[in-house]
């Protein structure tokens, strides 16, 4: 969205998106979060807590308790992925605009190349690639805010679990299992923007090869 709004002309369209952008960076996430609880309270009197109905909680696992699962929890991903999609929508967009004017993209209109494949081939992929290696560090900073939205849509999530094992029931192989995997998840984040860094960019390619 933010690679179409640069290199189109629509005021309107730019206009509304940086509002956007600058809205989702000053706002907290726990903020949107109680914003979006209060309204669905007083409007559709549901809180929208949990990841489950009350008729699924304490239920074994099947194809409809993982249906209600997907029902409740695009709005933790939404609230989480707010200010990171907010700071990746204005990036990009400053990006795209300062790479539509340089003279190598000039020199590729002059030859011929024009339209999407003009913007997809030289520009997009050079606005993109901070974005991409900035995700590892996305990932970490949602970790970080996960246990106070958890808090307060009352999700069991990994920070939760992870105090409790170490503060209440001092359950070490859990604590450590957390940690791991929490570890892994930023690890393995990393390893593949470097991989789309790689497919991208062709000099990163070329010094991985050499």
């Amino acid at each position: 969205v933010g690679i179409i709004s640069a290199a189109s002309n629509n005021a309107m369209l730019n206009n509304s998106l940086r509002f956007v952008s600058y809205l989702g960076l000053a706002m907290p996430n726990f903020l949107l979060a109680l914003m979006i609880m209060l309204f669905s309270t007083i409007y559709f009197g549901d809180t929208l807590t949990g990841l489950f109905s009350k008729e699924y909680r304490d239920a074994p696992w099947s194809f409809d308790k993982f249906l209600d699962l997907l029902t409740h929890a695009w709005l933790p991903i939404f609230i989480l992925g707010w200010s990171a999609t907010a700071f990746a929508l204005q990036t990009i967009m400053a990006l795209m605009t300062d790479e539509i004017g340089k003279l190598y993209v000039t020199a590729a209109a002059a030859r011929g190349v024009s339209g999407r494949r003009l913007l997809w081939r030289y520009p997009a992929r050079h606005a993109l690639s901070p974005i991409i290696n900035s995700l590892g560090f996305d990932l970490n900073r949602i970790f970080n805010e996960l246990p106070v939205v958890a808090l307060i849509l009352t999700l069991t999530e990994a920070g939760a679990l992870l105090v409790e094992s170490l503060a209440r029931s001092n359950d070490q192989q859990l604590a450590g299992a957390i940690i791991f995997l929490l570890t892994a998840s930023i690890v393995s984040i990393n390893f593949v923007t470097d991989v789309l860094l790689a497919i991208l960019d062709p000099r990163i390619r070329k010094s991985m090869i050499g």
